[in-house]
């Protein structure tokens, strides 16, 4: 499995950024506690991150959320990057990625003997490994089905970092195996039919959308999170282009909407 070596590296590991004090932490807080609050959340073992199309913030908002469980609602959590094609949670946590969920998937490897420690007690990472079969090969087998298995055993919640949904079709194989899925959008960037689009995608894989995360607001984090792609502005609301369809952003205060 080839990795995408042309992703650009991030210029800080995600708990040097992270801020327990910052508007953006406050967001993630009230993202899980409106999650909290869903019917069902009480079956709720696992979540998917996902977004239409690449370099919207996806894994960051996996990441930041994934933190926000662990540490603030003492629940043990797992972090997974199966987004295979272009991978980057190690990079975010300063971690190597030669051992992975490629390995576990393709039998190599034990689950537990690749599962990651962050300097966080409650959250650990598997990281997307280095297989030798492609990624749809990958998820498109019978083991991942016991991996998580296995995951959601050890673990009280499992967040998944996945691909883009509409460029490939590795989400379309994972919905069946998690309880459902958020989907990042950049506001002022994606088009919306285009967020219409992967909602469909979500829904016709026979999964649940948890909700919509508006991703690159103004206004929410100091200006030195404000970096062009890699999108370490987060909140919610806006408004939308009724020639264009495309979100944009809000300077007001950002909320969570459900």
């Amino acid at each position: 499995m080839k990795k995408n070596s042309n992703h650009p590296r991030y210029p800080k590991t995600i708990l040097e950024l992270y801020d327990k004090e910052s508007p953006a932490a406050t967001e993630f807080r009230r993202l899980y506690s409106n999650l909290r609050h869903m019917d069902g959340f009480a079956d709720l073992k696992s979540i998917l991150v996902t977004s239409a199309t690449s370099e919207e913030g996806k894994t960051l908002v996996a990441g930041f959320l994934a933190i926000t469980i662990a540490h603030y609602h003492d629940c043990k959590t797992l972090l997974i990057d199966s987004d295979l094609r272009r991978p980057v949670v190690h990079q975010l946590f300063d971690l190597e990625s030669k051992k992975g969920l490629a390995e576990v998937l393709e039998g190599k490897l034990p689950l537990k003997d690749c599962l990651r420690k962050t300097g966080i007690g409650n959250l650990q990472v598997l990281t997307a490994g280095n297989g030798e079969k492609t990624p749809t090969e990958l998820l498109d087998s019978p083991r991942l089905t016991e991996v998580l298995e296995e995951a959601k055993f050890y673990f009280d919640l499992i967040v998944v970092d996945s691909a883009p949904i509409i460029p490939v079709s590795d989400v379309m194989i994972l919905m069946p195996e998690v309880e459902g899925a958020l989907i990042v959008v950049k506001a002022g960037a994606t088009p919306r039919e285009v967020v219409k689009r992967a909602a469909d995608l979500v829904q016709n894989a026979g999964g649940k959308i948890l909700g919509i995360v508006m991703n690159n607001l103004e206004g929410v984090l100091p200006y030195y999170y404000n970096y062009n792609y890699y999108g370490y502005e987060y909140g919610y609301g806006g408004k939308r282009d009724s020639r264009t369809g495309k979100l944009t952003p809000s300077r007001q205060k950002p909320r969570s909407e459900s």
